[in-house]
Parts: structure tokens; C-alpha cells; sequence
């Protein structure tokens, strides 16, 4: 699970990216470029579809749904490391702001 959180690919191809603005997460303002950032997102899931035009290993079907964001969520303020994932820490802090406490 480490290496998906790490790195940008899943199974060979890049996921997807998107932006957001100060107004969504003010925190933006004070992040750095470069900076890993951890995010809890709400979101609905709007639509889903069988694509049969994109690539997807023979054991896997060629979904894909299409989500909105309904609320966007930092986990703390500063930059987060592989080895506070690793901490029970981490999964105190996600349980604290899915909660609506942080």
C-alpha cells in the first residue's frame, strides 16, 4: 500500500491529476511546490461507464466512474513522510478528520 501512496503510478500508468483553488483549500497558500500533501476528499460518485476504448489488464474490466468532490480536507499542515503513514498516528489523524474533528 506504501508504494501507492508514493508514487503517482498505479499499474503501470500515471492516475489522474486535478486542481484546486484557494477558496477550496486555503491551506494551498501555504504549502510549497513539490511538497507531498495529504488530502481527504467526499466525494459522489455522479456516473459509470464501461470504456472499452482504454487499456485495462485481462483480469480487469474497463470501468470508469466519474466522481464530485463534495468536500476537501487536509491531513495536518505540514509535508507527511512515509514513516508517519507507517504510525498508528496517521490512521488516528484520517479517523479524526473523517469525523469532522480536525
Amino acid at each position: 500500500m506504501i508504494n501507492e501512496i508514493t508514487t503517482p503510478y498505479h499499474d503501470s500508468r500515471m492516475l489522474p491529476s486535478f486542481s484546486l483553488r484557494q477558496v477550496d483549500l486555503p491551506e494551498i497558500l501555504k504549502w510549497q511546490v513539490n511538497g507531498k500533501y495529504y488530502l481527504v476528499l467526499k466525494v459522489e460518485m455522479t456516473g459509470i461507464r464501461n470504456r472499452k476504448d482504454i487499456e485495462a489488464r485481462e483480469d480487469q474490466t474497463k470501468i470508469e466512474a466519474a466522481f464530485q468532490v463534495l468536500s476537501v480536507k487536509p491531513v495536518g499542515d505540514k509535508p507527511i513522510g512515509v514513516t508517519a503513514i507507517e504510525k498508528k498516528e496517521f490512521e488516528d489523524l484520517v479517523g479524526r478528520i473523517k469525523s469532522g474533528g480536525e
